[in-house]
């Protein structure tokens, strides 16, 4: 909770330690351009709404699994959890709920530090106590993974084209040449090491054709049959190739028949058919039972948990449990009211909303959810809006409660793609309208932490919403790409003082005239993160005719704090 601020002004204390809150007001930063920028560009005005509010934010934060990546040392979590200059000044932990109840304790000193902060707890199951679950055989009618499309890849003697109907994206890739024409995706990330899934979107209405296909260079399958299919009908091609953490290149060859029309890849694990996971049906009670027992465990130890995941992509489950929506839906509908705690469902790997539209469309089954769930991993900013949930979701929160952006292959402080972390949270509260943000491990070397405990650029960029934007606080409308390439968002605290967060991702000084409807600006405290500075503190702002012109250096994040 923000500490409301004495009449002279906003303290550091009081935003670096407590958070401030955010009112809708138009305000400015009068700084010199940094050296060498490129010319600033024309001011355009920026008009901050505090009347008008949009969702109430829960926090920013990560996960912690002692399991797999070792625990947070006490150091850690006073980083990763307190407030102070050289924090993360986060608010939200994120837990694995174990199959094994004697391993419920692993994370245990780690979220009651985060408590100790006054941080929210919640946790996610990977997969039921292995007594509750059977082997099934799962075939894919769509596969699942990250998406790659066509039209983005480098071409060889090959062209986009959209005169098939039902592409995705902007159009589809046709090969032009019988023999030696190409398609090669890049980029295609891979997050742990074995066997994965590379399915193909692929149409073929003139018959059969036959590929080879390439990994890294190397040909990993050759003369791949793509069977021809209807008029009008797109298929799916799978092949496996064994790959490790990285960004891999993968081609496709034709090699005397021509090649199909190619939409996209995914990439996504390998699970055998025979040896997908899946809850009992006779155990649904059961695992109710095991999740409540954890609830009950970590409160009887000083953390009560905010809520309780069902589980963990349950759409992207290759190496966990799966579940249908059905079966979701019966779960929630007929036993997840006896778990003392608030459930949250469905966390969708890529915010599938085919995977939460059942749940806010059976009455009974909404009941017993406090919360929707959502992951983010590859999901287009234009997929983002969720109609369905602000018709039917009322009551409900709705957060994004895993991701890593925008890969997990590159140092968390290579200069300017960190800058795309604070670019993926904007659009995640200003088109998503999640209420909190939760990126994946807290430590890594690709996250907001290094391993030897310090912050790097991502946790920078994380901390320019986290430090200041307190749980509490409230959106409001402001605009959210004022000029190209900048983008503010806006946010209002109950001690109404006015957070505006601006991302200039362009390579160009912004100049933007911010004024707040109806309130006159009498100061404003801003920090500053560029590929030289983080977090650093500029000079006191004094307001004038009720607002600013503000600078906001080329690619760079500067978080406002605002008296009025």
């Amino acid at each position: 909770m923000a500490t409301t601020p004495s009449s002279d002004g906003i303290s550091r204390r009081t935003v670096l330690a407590g958070g401030v809150a955010a009112v809708p007001i138009v305000l400015g930063l009068a700084a010199g351009p940094a050296h060498g920028a490129a010319p600033a560009v024309r001011p355009r005005s920026l008009v901050i709404q505090p009347t008008q509010r949009r969702q109430v934010i829960r926090g920013f934060g990560g996960m912690t699994h002692a399991g797999w990546i070792g625990e947070l040392t006490p150091s850690q979590c006073a980083t990763a959890f307190g407030n102070g200059v050289d924090d993360l000044g986060f608010t939200i932990l994120r837990i694995p709920v174990p199959e094994d109840s004697a391993n419920w304790a692993r994370d245990l000193a780690s979220a009651q530090a985060a408590v100790a902060k006054g941080a929210l707890v919640f946790a996610s199951p990977w997969n039921p106590p292995a007594d509750l679950v059977e082997l099934f055989e799962r075939v894919d009618d769509v596969p699942r993974g990250s998406q790659y499309e066509a039209e983005a890849a480098a071409l060889v003697n090959a062209h986009v084209a959209t005169d098939l109907s039902g592409y995705q994206g902007e159009g589809y890739v046709q090969f032009d040449g019988a023999t030696g024409a190409s398609v090669e995706f890049s980029g295609v990330i891979i997050g742990s090491s074995g066997t994965k899934n590379l399915a193909f979107r692929y149409a073929a209405p003139t018959g059969d054709v036959h590929v080879d296909i390439h990994v890294a260079g190397a040909l990993v399958a050759e003369n791949v049959l793509f069977p021809a299919t209807a008029a009008g009908q797109w298929s799916w091609k799978s092949i496996q190739a064994v790959m490790t953490p990285g960004q891999w290149t993968v081609k496709v060859e034709t090699r005397g028949e021509g090649g199909p029309a190619l939409d996209y890849v995914m990439a996504a694990p390998y699970t055998p058919p025979a040896q997908a996971r899946r809850l009992r049906h006779d155990a649904y009670g059961a695992y109710a039972d095991h999740l409540n027992a954890f609830v009950h465990y970590m409160r009887d130890n000083g953390v009560e948990l905010y809520g309780i995941s069902v589980q963990n992509e349950p759409d992207y489950a290759h190496e966990w449990t799966w579940w249908t929506t059905e079966e979701m839906n019966r779960f929630l509908r007929d036993f997840a009211g006896r778990i003392d705690c608030r459930v949250i469902a469905p966390e969708s790997f890529q915010y599938v909303k085919e995977v939460s539209d059942p749940i806010l469309q059976d009455p009974a089954a909404l009941a017993n959810v406090d919360i929707i769930g959502a992951h983010l991993y590859g999901t287009a900013y234009e997929d983002f809006p969720y109609p369905l949930f602000e018709e039917k979701g009322a009551g409900k929160e709705l957060w994004m409660t895993e991701v890593y952006h925008p890969n997990s292959s590159s140092s968390a402080d290579l200069w300017p793609e960190a800058l795309k972390v604070a670019e993926h949270v904007h659009h995640a509260m200003t088109d998503a309208e999640f209420q909190a943000y939760v990126w994946w491990y807290i430590r890594r070397f690709y996250g907001p932490m290094r391993e030897d405990g310090t912050i790097s650029k991502r946790g920078r960029m994380l901390s320019h919403y986290a430090k200041f934007v307190r749980p509490g606080f409230t959106r409001v409308e402001a605009p959210r790409e004022p000029q190209p390439g900048v983008l503010t968002s806006a946010y209002i605290g109950p001690d109404g003082l006015l957070v505006l967060v601006a991302v200039n991702m362009s390579e160009s000084t912004a100049n933007p005239s911010l004024e707040v409807q109806g309130r006159r600006v009498r100061s404003a405290r801003s920090w500053l993160t560029d590929a030289t500075r983080d977090l650093e503190e500029q000079p006191v702002i004094t307001g004038k005719a009720g607002g600013f012109v503000a600078t906001l250096p080329p690619q760079s994040v500067t978080t406002f704090v605002i008296h009025s």
